[in-house]
C-alpha cells in the first residue's frame, strides 16, 4: 500500500518541524519584530511549548529517543557560534585595554551569583551543598543568544555598555566551567587533595589557560593562512568569506577532541582571527551565511528547549513544587547580579551611572549555556549515581543522585524565566519608548537611527551615546 511508504524516523521529523518554523518565522520576521516587537527567543520557546507534550502533544520528543546527547551537542554549536561572532565584533584589543570591567563581572560578579544561587537552592529545595553548588554553577554564565537581542536594538544603551554586555556573555560561558567542575570534583573525590589538584590542573590550567592559547593561536594563525593564500591567488573567491565559518566548526571540533573548554577556545579564535584589526573585506565574516546559519541555530535550539522542558519533573521530583520553582526564579533574576553590580559600580570603569549598573545587572540572562552546563554535569555525574543505585550508598553517592536528579529541571525552568523576562524585556522598552515617542510628537526623531551629537571618550576610542533607555 501507498500509505505503508510513509515511516518517518526521529531525525526526519525533527528536520521537518524545526525547517518549517524557520521558514514561517522568516516569512514573517518583520511583522514579529517590527510590529509585534518580538525576539526570537521568546518565541521559539513558545512555539516548542505549545507544539509539544505540555499543550497540543503535536511533537513529542520523548519516542525520538534523541537523548541528552542531541540536546548537549545543538547547546554546544549555538553558543560556540555565538561566542565567536562576539570575538570577532568586538572593537579592536577591547579585552585587553577593558580588562578591568571585565575581570570585575568575570571575577566577583561571577562568583557572587554563583554563592547566591547556591544558597536559594539549598534554602528553597533543600539540597546539599554540593549538590547546590554544581546546580548554581551551571547559572553563572550570561547568554549570548539572548543578549544578542540586546544588542540587536540601536536605541537600547550605548555602545560602551554593548561591548561591555558582548565582551562577558563571549567569556563567562568558558570562565563558569571551574564553577562547575569545583562541585563535580567535590562530589566525585570527596577530599581536599585530590580536588584542588584535579581542579588546578585539569580545570584551571589546561581547560582554561591552555584553550585560550590555543584559541587565539588557531584564529590568529587561520587568518594569516588565508591572506596569504587569497594574496596569490590560491582561493577563489566563493570561499573566503566562507572560511571563518569552517574555523569555527574546527576550532569546536578541536576543543571537543581534546578535551579543552569549547567556549573559550572558540572565543579566543574569534579574538585571534579578528587580530590586527577589523577583518576588511573579503576577509570578514559573511553577513548573510552567518545570520542564517546564527538565526537557524538560535531558532532550533530555543524550539528544542520548548519541547524539553520537564513539566512532570514537578510532580516527580518530591524536592520540586510549583511555589517553590516561582519563587527561585524570581529570586535569581533578581538577587544573581543586580547587588553586585550596583555595589561594585565605583570600581567598574566601564560604568559610569547606577542606571547602567541597573541595566547590567538586569541582562545577564540565562540561555543556552545553562542548558549545556547542566547536560554536562548530569553527563559526568551520572555514571556514578548509577553504581551507587546497584548498591548500598553513602551519603555522597546520595549527593550525587541528588544532583543528577535535579540539575535539568531547575536549570530549565530557571532558563524558561530568564527567556520570558529578558527576551521580552526590551520588546516592552521598545514598547515604551514608541509609546513616549507619540506622545511628546517626536517619533521622527525617536526612530531615527543616527546617533545624537553626544559621544564619549574612553581609552582612544569614541563611543557615541545614542539615544537609550537608561
Amino acid at each position: 500500500m501507498a500509505w505503508s511508504q510513509i515511516n518517518p524516523t526521529s531525525l526526519h521529523l525533527s528536520f521537518l518541524f524545526l525547517s518549517g518554523s524557520i521558514l514561517l518565522y522568516t516569512v514573517l520576521s518583520r511583522f514579529l519584530k517590527e510590529t509585534l516587537l518580538l525576539a526570537e527567543p521568546p518565541l521559539a520557546t513558545l512555539v516548542g511549548i505549545l507544539t509539544g507534550p505540555a499543550v497540543l502533544g503535536a511533537v513529542e520528543p520523548q519516542p525520538w529517543k534523541l537523548g541528552d546527547h542531541v540536546t548537549k551537542e545543538l547547546a554546544r554549536l549555538t553558543a560556540s557560534m555565538q561566542v565567536f561572532l562576539v570575538g570577532i565584533e568586538l572593537p579592536e584589543g577591547y579585552c585587553r585595554n577593558h580588562w578591568k570591567g571585565i575581570g570585575i563581572l568575570l571575577g566577583p560578579i561571577m562568583i557572587g551569583g554563583w554563592v547566591v544561587c547556591a544558597m536559594l537552592i539549598y534554602l528553597i529545595f533543600g539540597t546539599s551543598y554540593p549538590s547546590a553548588l554544581v546546580i548554581s554553577a551551571c547559572l553563572t554564565p550570561t547568554d549570548p543568544v539572548l543578549v544578542a537581542t540586546i544588542l540587536e536594538d540601536p536605541k537600547a544603551t550605548s555602545d560602551r555598555i554593548k561591548n561591555l554586555l558582548a565582551a562577558e556573555s563571549g567569556m563567562n560561558d568558558g570562565t563558569s566551567f571551574p564553577f562547575l567542575y569545583l562541585g563535580i570534583f567535590i562530589l566525585k573525590e570527596h577530599s581536599v587533595g585530590p580536588v584542588l589538584r584535579e581542579y588546578l590542573t585539569v580545570t584551571i590550567a589546561y581547560q582554561c589557560m591552555a584553550s585560550v592559547a590555543v584559541g587565539i593561536s588557531l584564529g590568529y594563525g587561520a587568518n594569516r593562512l588565508l591572506r596569504y593564500s587569497h594574496e596569490r591567488g590560491r582561493i577563489t573567491e566563493n570561499f573566503v568569506a566562507l572560511f571563518p565559518l569552517a574555523l569555527i566548526f574546527f576550532s569546536l571540533g578541536f576543543s571537543s577532541t581534546m578535551g579543552m573548554n569549547d567556549f573559550l577556545l572558540v572565543f579566543s579564535a574569534g579574538l585571534g582571527y579578528a587580530y590586527h584589526r577589523r577583518l576588511e573585506h573579503p576577509y570578514q565574516v559573511n553577513p548573510v551565511a552567518t545570520s542564517f546559519i546564527s538565526f537557524s541555530l538560535s531558532i532550533a535550539t530555543f524550539i528544542y528547549f520548548g519541547l524539553m522542558i520537564p513539566w512532570t519533573a514537578v510532580a516527580d521530583i518530591p524536592k520540586l513544587s510549583v511555589p517553590k520553582i516561582g519563587i527561585f526564579v524570581l529570586l535569581v533574576l533578581v538577587l544573581r547580579r543586580i547587588p553586585f553590580l550596583i555595589a561594585l559600580k565605583a570600581f567598574n570603569p566601564d560604568i559610569n551611572t547606577y542606571q547602567e549598573a541597573l541595566f547590567c545587572g538586569h541582562f545577564g540572562p540565562m540561555g543556552v549555556g545553562a542548558l549545556f552546563l547542566s547536560m554536562e554535569a548530569r553527563d559526568t555525574l551520572n555514571s556514578s549515581c548509577s553504581r551507587a543505585r546497584v548498591r548500598s550508598s553513602d551519603t555522597w553517592d546520595h549527593y550525587t543522585c541528588e544532583t543528577v536528579e535535579l540539575v535539568w529541571p531547575v536549570v530549565c525552568f530557571t532558563v524558561l524565566g530568564s527567556v520570558v523576562v529578558h527576551g521580552l524585556s526590551m520588546s516592552l522598552a521598545k514598547l515604551a519608548r514608541t509609546v513616549i515617542c507619540t506622545r511628546s510628537q517626536h517619533m521622527k526623531s525617536c526612530t531615527s537611527d543616527a546617533p545624537s551629537i553626544h559621544s564619549e571618550s574612553l581609552d582612544g576610542e569614541v563611543y557615541h551615546d545614542e539615544e537609550s533607555l537608561l
